[in-house]
């Protein structure tokens, strides 16, 4: 890896503008800019096994023609220097990435990739820097990219379709009735930056080439740059190659300087006039569903500028005091009551020039709470200042919680943190980078405001929420809405059809396939051949050492070092397994595994409301102690920095139930104790259980409203037996049907649902099901297996630890042998389709096949390959790749956000057949960048110290292929032939396509819900249409808003492709 310690100073003509490193993490961020070019550099050096990138230009856009988007979508298509379709991308893999991507945001498009290692990465940027700045937009890319008719008179094109897919949904309405109501027309963030669809259908390439020519240019680019970089070999390419090529491109001017009526986007031109709101109003926006019984608010109110850092500081953390948790004040008047008038609150803020906007988002409301919840919050506002005030001893808490966060995130999300800081620092701070040090001052600000008093924060509150004006804009499900705009786009297009008339149609469908032809000319061979790849054997991968208790009859062997000897030679063996990964973290995790396999099928269900009420109900502690919900909450909220119950360990491993605590390494004991608590004293009180029921009921109209996970949901119940799965118990389709009827039960009869969640825990507490690991700094722990052994679950007899269940014994027999079956589910709430499909696959983790057909899934899935081409490039779906699951042996194929799934199913079904009958070549190039690409995957899984110690628990225990799994993985890759990728692909991926070895399950739209379920019959498949169950809605007439118990305690968790 290289070194990251040499001081900063010019390089060339890159002249350093700042340097600093983060006092609470160890990065030095620096900041350079190009005297040359204008060019702007950021560089966060940090050791990490993955370099990341950030190009980000500020977009700024007076119209909603959608330029700033989709200029990002060609800018993929080629370049001056490297003028094909797919280059870049190919490339990308090459260099051990998994591609690139990109996504526009309001004020800035952001183009990313992140490498495994550095060398790949710096080969990458003069290559990306000239798609970026020299892009080839021709007529052809804007064609298939953006929009076109094709010969059925319909629209379509990627861009089209994604923001087809987008235009109705609540949140894109909403959020465009705020920017219109907030922004006057001189402001670029009035506008729709990703495009409405009746201005898409009239813009031009030319418009979007003059687009580029005014904003890309490099003086108007920031390079965001974060891992173990050398500066110096960075800034050897970016003074050899990147500046001199984009100087090559200006004639060889030997200075570019900005043109006289340049001005700075956002800070400089007419967005940057100071905006106010004169007084609060109220707007309605209706959506698409069918369901109308629950609705969303947002309230918007101007804040303080993005670089007064110190009081965004702040709001962020009032925000989090009155929401975050069960206990906070508004959660407690507005969803944790018995009829909920919305199940979550957050305060949000984005930055703007002069004001970001604050936010205050309410999701689920009743329909009947509407046009009132909005007043009644900001009532309950005024109330904090006016008469309860701030509790100061809460507060702290809240903030030594986000210091912890900040912590952690430094750790585990590094990236992340330095783009969204610096992103924001190019378009709004200072140009000499004098704001940015003041923007990594977090504990600074932090120690200020542990000095602050109650009147402090009621004053903050006061300022730019309960006195301030607002706009209030009501999201309101409507079922006419959906027929209206179906019954208006069907007469638009008809009427644009017969206006067109038939010779003209297949004109347009000439111009498309004459688009496509011209789109995929391949590279010349060389171009991509002539690329390096990285070499896998350059990554240097996070330590990871291990150690293991075994239980009864155990002898599984893991590393036999420091840290095991350290284990063995602390106090007794413990009468259960526990894995230990040694890592340098100043965090630790705590898992405990509880596998559910075998439970009885009336109790799985109740897993549901266990795993959504463990951590906010009252507590018996082991010492006796009788803690309330409130003081649990309180209590978890001041120990850590993330707690969870879930299915699944890291993807994988369904039924087994996961409790996760993640805690600052000192209080590793404490985490210990508390999941032994919560596991076996928690309290099953009817009142509470009746509060959280009612919030999972009303989230259930939102969870169906996801055509994706609808899809999934119904696929995945073909493929598994319920009546054996716990898991399945728990997902979306059993959730709407158990939840409402668990809200009834302990209305009527709540000793039977506290009776099953008794039995559930005292089923799951089973020594010979519970596994344990802890991952972090297990040499800085204190004798962690005497911990274990006084403050975890009190297991005294060892027993022989039963094998790690699998999804693969809860398949159903059509899972087993799939075949014929097809649901289709009408959804009126979405526009397209999506599906999801199975066919059986390779079984066992260690399973022969796995690395040819992980290979072969990787040259399918690439950007710009075989399923990118022939489905995203065709406008048949937003989306569509294969996937292999070794767990339950299936292999799976996905289709996105599509106009008519059941085309794109077919299409990707024709590649399969051509690539094993030879009719389409598999590219050797495609295939060696894929090599490549995977090192990217396995060094991502393991970026950071925490994420390298769950991937060795991962392979090492749950797996049992070795720690090292990995790493031996990627070295099998150079071996595979191609006549083993099609072996593969015959065998595992080809079956996908034949209705007598596949079976899926499609989510459509209600205007092509009769098309697509004739095409899959047509296809040979025995297609069942299904629905989602109504949902009882409150219908209770009476307008009385029930608020929360005043007397309670005040005590207290991309874009393009």
């Amino acid at each position: 890896m290289a070194s990251t310690s040499a001081p900063a100073k010019d390089y060339g003509s890159f002249k350093l503008l700042q340097s600093f490193p983060i006092e609470y993490a160890p990065v030095t961020v620096s900041k350079w800019r190009s005297e040359k070019t204008g060019l702007t550099v950021v560089l966060g050096s940090h050791q990490a096994p993955v370099t990341n990138g950030y190009f980000a230009i500020a977009s700024e856009i007076f119209d909603d023609t959608g330029r700033p988007h989709t200029l990002e979508h060609l800018i993929f298509l080629g370049s001056k220097k490297y003028p094909y379709k797919g280059v870049l991308d190919s490339l990308a893999n090459r260099a051990g990435s998994n591609g690139t991507n990109a996504w526009t945001a309001n004020d800035h498009t952001a183009y990313t990739i992140a490498t495994a290692g550095s060398e790949g990465f710096l080969k990458m940027l003069p290559v990306y820097v000239d798609h970026i700045l020299h892009p080839t937009i021709d007529d052809a890319g804007f064609v298939t990219e953006v929009y076109h008719i094709n010969g059925a008179g319909e629209d379509s094109g990627v861009v089209y379709s994604e923001m087809q897919g987008r235009e109705n949904t609540s949140y894109d309405l909403m959020a465009l009735e705020i920017q219109r109501t907030l922004y006057p027309p001189t402001s670029a963030y009035r506008s729709e930056t990703g495009g409405l669809l009746h201005k898409l259908r009239v813009l031009t390439a030319q418009q979007i080439r003059d687009y580029h020519a005014r904003y890309y240019q490099p003086y108007n680019l920031c390079l965001v740059i974060d891992g173990a970089v050398s500066p110096q070999e960075l800034f050897k390419v970016l003074n050899e190659q990147v500046d001199p090529l984009i100087l090559e491109q200006r004639n060889n001017q030997p200075k570019i300087t900005p043109p006289e009526d340049w001005q700075r986007p956002f800070v400089e031109t007419t967005t940057s006039h100071r905006l106010s709101i004169p007084e609060s109003v109220t707007k309605v926006v209706e959506f698409m569903e069918e369901d109308e019984s629950v609705g969303e608010v947002i309230l918007t109110y101007l804040g303080p500028p993005p670089t007064d850092y110190f009081t965004n500081t702040a709001l962020k953390l009032l925000g989090n005091y009155l929401t975050s948790t069960a206990t906070s004040p508004l959660s407690k008047e507005f969803i944790e009551i018995s009829k909920p008038l919305c199940t979550s609150i957050s305060f949000d803020s984005a930055d703007r020039v002069n004001h970001n906007e604050l936010q205050v988002g309410i999701t689920d409301v009743p329909a009947k709470h509407l046009q009132s919840i909005g007043d009644n919050i900001k009532r309950k506002l005024e109330k904090v200042v006016k008469e309860e005030g701030i509790d100061i001893e809460r507060m702290g808490r809240i903030l030594r919680k986000d210091k912890r966060k900040l912590l952690d995130y430094m750790e585990s999300r590094a990236t992340d943190v330095l783009a969204d800081v610096v992103i924001g620092d190019f378009l709004y701070g200072e140009k000499n980078g004098k704001d940015l040090p003041v923007a990594f001052q977090d504990l600074k600000e932090y120690k200020i405001l542990e000095s602050w008093k109650a009147e402090d924060w009621v004053s903050l509150l006061d300022k730019w929420y309960a006195a301030a004006p607002s706009i209030t804009v009501i999201g309101k499900p409507s079922a006419a809405l959906s027929e209206k705009i179906e019954k208006d786009e069907k007469e638009r297009v008809e009427k644009r059809k017969a206006e067109l008339g038939e010779e003209k149609l297949k004109e347009l469908e000439k111009r498309v396939e004459d688009a496509k032809k011209q789109s995929d000319v391949p590279p010349p061979p060389e171009m991509i051949s002539g690329f390096p790849i990285t070499d896998p054997a350059g990554i240097t991968w996070v330590p990871v050492e291990t150690a293991i208790n075994n239980s009864k009859g155990q002898k599984l062997k893991v590393d036999q070092g420091e840290v095991q000897r350290y284990i063995d030679a602390d106090g007794v063996e413990l009468p259960y397994q526990v894995h230990f990964s040694h890592v340098k973290s100043n965090f630790v995790i705590v898992s405990a595994l509880f596998d559910t396999f075998g439970l009885p099928t009336h109790l799985a269900p109740y897993l549901n409301l266990l795993i959504s009420s463990i951590f906010s109900l009252g507590v018996k502690r082991a010492d006796g102690t009788q803690l309330s919900h409130e003081q649990v909450v309180d209590q978890l909220n001041d120990l850590t920095i993330w707690q969870q119950a879930c299915f699944e360990f890291r993807g994988g491993f369904a039924e087994v139930l996961c409790v996760h605590f993640k805690v600052e390494t000192k209080r590793y004991e404490e985490a210990v104790a508390w999941i032994r608590d919560l596991m076996s004293g928690v309290v099953f009180d009817k009142e509470r259980l009746s509060v959280i029921v009612a919030r999972l009921l009303q989230e259930l109209p939102q969870e169906k409203r996801d055509g994706s996970e609808v899809a999934v949901a119904w696929a995945n119940r073909l493929a598994y037996d319920e009546t054996i799965s716990s898991a399945q118990k728990c997902e979306l389709l059993s959730r709407l049907e158990f939840i409402p009827k668990a809200a009834e039960m302990l209305e009527r009869e709540p000793e039977t649902v506290i009776k099953a969640l008794e039995e559930l825990r005292s089923r799951l507490i089973d020594p010979s099901k519970i596994r344990v690991s802890v991952r972090g700094d297990v040499l800085g722990l204190d004798k962690p297996r005497s911990v274990l052994q006084r403050s975890f679950l009190p297991i005294k007899e060892a027993k022989t630890l039963a094998p790690i269940s699998t999804s693969g014994q809860t398949l159903s027999e059509l899972g087993k042998n799939p075949s014929k079956k097809c649901i289709i589910v009408q959804m009126p709430a979405i526009e397209g389709s999506y599906s999801q499909h199975y066919a059986k696959g390779p079984s066992g983790f260690d399973n022969s096949d796995l690395p040819a057909l992980r290979l072969a899934a990787s040259v399918l899935n690439a950007m710009e390959s075989y399923l990118w081409k022939s489905i995203r490039g065709s406008g048949l779906a937003y989306g569509a790749h294969v996937a292999v699951y070794p767990e339950p042996g299936l292999v799976g194929f996905t289709v996105y956000r599509s106009p008519n799934a059941m085309l794109a199913y077919e299409a990707a079904g024709k590649i399969m057949q051509g690539l094993v009958d030879g009719s389409i070549k598999l590219d050797q190039d495609i295939v060696d960048g894929c090599r490549s690409s995977m090192t990217y995957d396995f060094a991502r899984r393991s970026e950071t110290v925490l994420d390298a110690a769950s991937t060795a628990y991962l392979n090492e225990v749950l797996k049992g292929i070795g720690k090292n799994h990995d790493q031996e993985f990627l070295q099998k890759l150079p071996s595979i032939t191609l006549d083993d990728i099609k072996d593969a692909i015959e065998k595992y991926f080809l079956p996908l396509f034949k209705p007598e070895t596949a079976m899926g399950a499609v989510s459509v739209s209600s205007s092509k819900a009769k098309e697509v379920e004739e095409g899959f019959s047509k296809l040979g498949f025995e297609v069942e249409k299904r629905e989602l169950p109504v949902l009882k809605g409150d219908e209770d007439e009476d307008g009385d808003i029930e608020m929360g118990d005043e007397s309670g305690s005040e005590s207290e968790e991309e874009e393009r492709k």
